[in-house]
This record gives structure tokens, C-alpha cells and sequence, in this order.
């Protein structure tokens, strides 16, 4: 599973540091980043996702595949 925060979409609102702390912090700026792409659970991670209002997490498979959001 590979992780990647769209740092144009994303609106501060951290709740993927929330629902995820291992995986994700906010920087300097306010904006989500990854800080360890193996720091919580991947269904955490999933669900950190899940949670981000603005889909600004994209999941994808080892493959490349968008999990989430689907597109």
C-alpha cells in the first residue's frame, strides 16, 4: 500500500493525524504529511483516509490502483 497526501487539496483540518498519529503530522505550513508510511495499521490508514474531508489521501495498491478514493 502506498500513501500520498495531495498537498493542494489539503485544508488543515487533520483529522487523518487523528484518526492515524503514527502515519501522519502536520507541517510548519498546517498541511498534512506522511511521517512514517508504515506507522499505524493499513486499515487505519484506510480509515485516516476515509476521513479526510476533501479526499486529499490517495490509497494505492503495491500495483498502483487507486483504493481510495475510487476513482
Amino acid at each position: 500500500m502506498k500513501i500520498k497526501v495531495d498537498i493542494e487539496l489539503c485544508t488543515s483540518v487533520a483529522t487523518c493525524v487523528e484518526v492515524a498519529p503514527g502515519t501522519f503530522e502536520l507541517d510548519d505550513e498546517g498541511i498534512a504529511v506522511i511521517k512514517d508510511p508504515k506507522g499505524d495499521a493499513e486499515d487505519t490508514i484506510l480509515q485516516a483516509a476515509k476521513s479526510c474531508p476533501v479526499n486529499a489521501i490517495i490509497i494505492t495498491d503495491d500495483n498502483g490502483k487507486q483504493i481510495y478514493p475510487e476513482e
